[in-house]
């Protein structure tokens, strides 16, 4: 595995940004400030560059090129053009002029604006080569580009790495589009038949006349009720939509007809052949190949580290992986700190960095510091989030940009592929139980009250072992219906695009863990994070990245079964087992979880009270929730210190309808 980028004395460069684009066959005269705008407002996630280029689709061809905001289009190429597209550049390497875009093929029939990384983009060039492709730049987009020139659109099968792009095909006078497989990178679009605008973000579609500033009302219940968000293509916008992770677009400029394929469904057989070394073995191999191509860089690389094990999983292959190049003095760690018991991992911080030696960073945020960047972030989300967890880290890339480093790693992905959260233990125990494995049963439930400090009374079954089992299956969640009007809930909770995930059972019916470990990772949890974690990074002009996506280690892990995810009440398991030797064994072996978390149950006895306040005397919060019975619950909860943010969504939603003029 090869480390960083220097070969053969060329540069090789790789390039983060926004991008935007919009189609009309009526041409676009009367949307040329539009077009502007929607690139503008997504200058931060690059200020590096930026690129135009206007398309008459109906000759098939290019009508105007610029890189430069001060060289705009002349009236007659807005009036002969019928197709734009924007790019904002965030340089990772080089500022060569030739990897700017849009970026055209030799012959200029494709045209292209990409926003991501293809990580095996040197090994693909090669390839591509050897088929007889001549290239012109060191730039992993010309790669996308001669890749579709190859193969199609089945491109995106030899891509690893994270995406979404645009690409304008205009022998076949259509537009291509993708995201990629686990929705890492972001596609908005909106379509009503006469105008196709697309964007990195939903607020560059706002820019357009025809994008309606409406609430999805079914949207803000589902968040309202079950703190649902990023669960299916649908926005809180009315008809802006995501693109779906795995999937890829297709727009006829002739007939103006759309078509959305999954390109991406991972393998679902279990192997339940493999033993407990091998897995640790191959889980070893393919994180630590992932973290070698994920670090293909030549500017000072950091990563979060939270003290959990995911992130010092990362920060110590990193370490090793770098030390053999001679290199590890350009590692870097950036961790957010709170005093507070319910958040501060400060300890397990120091382990790390001590074991390591990287040069560490902290930031210290606090209450102020939330309020005086909260409208800021409500703003930069995009969409309502959950909770104020996200806001360590947007701390933590704050910091990251002030220390004027561009790219980091982080752990997004292992609780939901490897069943990290605490609660997901119950669904293993629900699995041994249909399976009839009650001696594993009865060792894992003693051994996981004694990791979790809780009695035995408390966890192991009573009377009927059935009956017991099932009164500790976390239920879905449901409607709070005390505070939620009843007539909203009336309204949308028969037509729930949230609640069928639930439901779902790629796996079969007694695959209980592999099932809510999947519907965690594409349908619900991990798309939030993946979402603000996009939003937070590109707001400080950060690239993140993710290794724990890559698709080979993905499909790996979902092959594994249960029993080498959770054992001996440890969750994880295989990480733990792969990281022997790698990770200092305090760490390896920790069992409480906090990943960047805040202390929000002090924050909403405090700061944020007023802010639920005000919240509730807005009359669009109003048409969804019952004052009095909201700020009834928000008491008992705050009585009885409970851990519940239901307080908060009714905040977010408020802030996020005034960021955005709803």
């Amino acid at each position: 595995m090869e480390v960083g980028l220097a070969y053969s004395g060329s540069r090789y460069w790789l390039i983060m940004c926004g991008i935007s684009g919009f189609f009309c066959k009526a041409g676009l005269r009367d949307y040329r400030s539009a077009v502007l705008s929607a690139s503008l407002t997504a200058k931060h996630r690059g200020p590096d560059g930026e690129g135009l280029a206007l398309f008459d689709t109906r000759l098939a061809r290019r009508s105007f090129l610029a890189f430069d905001d001060a060289q705009l289009p002349p009236e007659s190429a807005w009036a002969d053009s019928t197709l734009a597209l924007s790019h904002r550049r965030l340089a990772i390497l080089d500022l060569s002029p030739t990897g700017r875009q849009p970026m055209t093929s030799g012959d200029e029939s494709l045209w292209i604006v990409f926003n991501g990384e293809i990580y095996n983009f040197v090994e693909l060039r090669a390839e591509l080569e050897k088929a007889g492709h001549t290239f012109r730049s060191r730039s992993d987009t010309e790669v996308v580009l001669h890749a579709y020139e190859e193969w199609g659109d089945a491109c995106t099968e030899h891509f690893q790495g994270m995406w979404a792009f645009a690409l304008v095909d205009l022998k076949q006078r259509r537009l291509f589009c993708s995201r990629d497989r686990f929705g890492i990178k972001p596609f908005h679009y909106f379509y009503d038949g006469k105008h196709f605008a697309f964007g990195s973000e939903i607020k560059q579609l706002l820019e357009f006349p025809f994008v309606p500033r409406k609430l999805n009302q079914r949207a803000v219940f589902e968040f309202l009720a079950y703190s649902a968000v990023d669960y299916c293509e649908e926005t809180f916008f009315a008809g802006v939509r995501k693109l779906m992770q795995g999937h890829s677009l297709s727009l006829d400029l002739e007939s103006g007809a759309i078509a959305i394929n999954r390109y991406y469904d991972p393998t679902l057989a279990v192997n339940d052949r493999i033993s407990e070394a091998d897995a640790a073995d191959e889980f070893r191999r393919l994180l630590t190949d992932s973290v070698g191509l994920h670090l293909r860089s030549d500017v000072e690389v950091g990563s979060c580290l939270s003290g959990g094990l995911d992130s010092s999983s990362l920060v110590c292959i990193m370490n090793r992986l770098l030390a053999a190049k001679g290199k590890d003095a350009i590692q870097r760690t950036f961790s957010s700190h709170f005093d507070e018991e319910e958040a501060n991992e400060l300890e397990y911080m120091q382990i790390v960095i001590r074991e390591t030696g990287v040069n560490a960073s902290f930031i210290y945020p606090n209450s102020d510091d939330l309020l005086h960047d909260l409208d800021r972030m409500v703003w930069h989300q995009d969409e309502p989030f959950g909770s104020t967890s996200i806001f360590a880290q947007w701390s933590v890339f704050k910091l990251v940009q002030q220390n004027r480093v561009k790219v980091m790693l982080d752990g997004q992905g292992a609780d939901e592929l490897l069943g990290g959260y605490v609660t997901l233990a119950h669904y293993f125990f629900n699995e041994l139980e249909a399976k009839g494995d009650r001696l594993t049963l009865f060792w894992e439930l003693l051994r996981y009250a004694q990791l979790q400090g809780e009695g035995w009374k408390d966890v192991l079954p009573t009377g009927h072992l059935g009956d017991r089992l099932r009164s500790i299956r976390p239920k879905p969640p449901r409607p709070l219906m005390n505070w939620i009007r009843p007539e909203v809930s009336e309204r949308h909770a028969a037509a729930s695009r949230y609640l069928p995930h639930q439901q779902s059972r790629p796996f079969g019916d007694r695959e209980h863990l592999s099932n809510i470990l999947y519907q965690l990772t594409f349908h619900t949890n991990l798309q939030a994070l993946l979402r603000h974690e996009d939003r937070n990074s590109m707001a400080f002009s950060v690239e993140s990245r993710v290794p724990f996506l890559d698709h080979r280690l993905v499909e790996f892990i979902f092959s594994l079964p249960s029993r080498l995810k959770i054992r001996n009440g440890y969750t994880k398991r295989v990480l733990r087992d792969g990281m022997a030797g790698i990770i200092p064994e305090k760490i390896r072996w920790r069992t409480s979880k906090l990943g960047f978390a805040t202390p929000e149950r002090k924050w909403q006895k405090s700061v944020l009270r007023p802010l639920v306040t005000n919240a509730l005397k807005d009359e669009r919060v109003r048409s969804f929730v019952d004052p009095d019975r909201a700020n009834d619950y928000f008491n008992r909860v705050e009585v009885m210190g409970l851990s519940d943010n239901s307080a908060w969504r009714c905040i977010n939603l408020h802030l996020w309808m005034n960021a955005y003029k709803l």
